[in-house]
């Protein structure tokens, strides 16, 4: 009786992490073809009234569900053709001009100013590369002292006194575009071999995604 008993908890055991490893393999797709299938649609819906006119001039009407699919995925490709050109307008001489020129209107209106403000400086924030935004991995004592927590230093303020202190972005796990922002001297700082795109793993992982191994210490300000 008990090696039945024995043999049924291990099947259901068996069979319990044979369905959490299936759900781990699909789910990730099935989010991934949803958010694809979001933005498709949300992009390709920017031009799609723009492609229907200018096909509406030479007599054609969309009927079908591929004529829509068709008109989709033209204005999808349009859309980043016309971001691509604006982008090249954007870096010149004349694109810059007129663009500081717009953004001086935008500046003087109250509420625009505030939500134009905002989304710029966020997108600024997100397009940011990591070896500019993220400098380098560290281990903090947060929130309270005993408690560690992961970190990543993001730059550097000298105080009135002469003192240097590193300003230390803590993310919030698994979202990392969330976070708190602290100030700590060096001798506070624990330094890790970590690299950027590790440390994000980590953080976005909840701890699952770790290293094999990892060096810590504290002597980097003496090593210099």
């Amino acid at each position: 009786m008990k090696s039945g008993k024995l043999y049924s908890v291990g099947f259901k055991k068996n069979t319990r992490r044979k369905m959490i490893a299936g759900l781990l393999v699909v789910f990730p797709v099935f989010i991934t073809f949803y958010v694809i299938k979001f933005l498709f649609t949300m992009i390709g819906g920017i031009l799609s009234p723009v492609v229907v006119k200018a096909i509406g001039v030479f007599g054609f009407s969309p009927n079908s569900k591929i004529d829509e699919f068709i008109i989709m995925s033209v204005a999808f490709v349009l859309t980043f053709v016309s971001l691509y050109f604006i982008g090249v307008v954007a870096t010149n001489f004349l694109g810059k001009f007129i663009i500081n020129f717009f953004e001086a209107i935008l500046n003087n209106v109250p509420i625009i100013k505030n939500v134009y403000t905002s989304s710029k400086k966020l997108i600024e924030i997100i397009s940011l590369p990591t070896t500019k935004s993220f400098k380098r991995v560290v281990i903090v004592e947060y929130p309270r002292v005993g408690m560690k927590a992961f970190a990543f230093v993001t730059g550097n303020l000298k105080t009135q006194d002469g003192s240097e202190l590193s300003s230390i972005f803590v993310p919030t796990t698994p979202n990392p575009t969330s976070g708190f922002l602290i100030y700590l001297p060096e001798q506070d700082i624990e330094e890790t071999d970590l690299s950027i795109e590790e440390g994000m793993k980590l953080i976005v992982s909840g701890g699952i995604l770790v290293p094999n191994r990892m060096e810590t210490n504290t002597d980097r300000h003496t090593k210099k």
